[in-house]
C-alpha cells in the first residue's frame, strides 16, 4: 500500500484490538494467579496432615516410652515370635488423630562401670501416627533402661 503525501493511513480499530490484548494478557495473569493459589493452598493442607500425623507417631513413642520409665521390673515379652514387651493399639487423639505403638526387645547387657547387679536392657519401638484419612507416619526409636536384677 502506497501513501499518499498529506493522507494517514486508517488506523480504525487500533485502540479496539490494543485494548483486546491488554485484557487477554490480564486473564492469563488472573488465571496464572488462581492456580498457583489453588496449588498453595493443596499444599499447605498436605503439609498440615504429614506434621500432624508425625506428632501423633511422636505422641505413640513417648508413650511407650513412659511405659519402659514406669517399669519397676524389666517388662515380660508378651508374644516371643515378635519379641514385643507391650503394645499400644489404635489410641484417639484429637480431631482425627491417633497413634499406635509397639516396644520390642532386643537385648539386655551389663551395664559398664557398674555392679553386675545392674543391667542394661535395649528396646526398639515403633510407633504409627494417623492423622484424617490420609496421613500416616512412622516413627522408630531405640531405647535403653537400666534395671536393678535380684532386687
Amino acid at each position: 500500500m502506497r501513501f499518499r503525501r498529506g493522507i494517514a493511513p486508517n488506523r480504525d480499530g487500533f485502540a479496539l484490538v490494543t485494548s483486546l490484548l491488554i485484557i487477554l494478557v490480564l486473564s492469563l495473569i488472573a488465571v496464572a494467579a488462581v492456580v498457583l493459589s489453588s496449588t498453595e493452598k493443596r499444599t499447605t493442607f498436605a503439609e498440615g496432615v504429614h506434621s500432624t500425623a508425625v506428632f501423633s507417631a511422636d505422641a505413640g513413642g513417648e508413650a511407650a516410652i513412659h511405659f519402659l520409665r514406669m517399669s519397676d521390673a524389666p517388662p515380660k515379652i508378651v508374644d516371643s515370635a515378635e519379641m514385643t514387651v507391650h503394645s499400644v493399639s489404635y489410641t484417639p487423639n484429637e480431631n482425627n488423630q491417633s497413634f499406635d505403638a509397639d516396644t520390642h526387645y532386643v537385648r539386655r547387657r551389663p551395664k559398664s562401670g557398674w555392679s553386675t547387679q545392674f543391667v542394661d536392657y535395649d528396646f526398639r519401638i515403633e510407633s504409627s501416627g494417623h492423622a484424617s484419612a490420609d496421613g500416616r507416619s512412622d516413627v522408630d526409636l531405640v531405647a535403653s533402661r537400666l534395671f536393678r536384677e535380684g532386687y
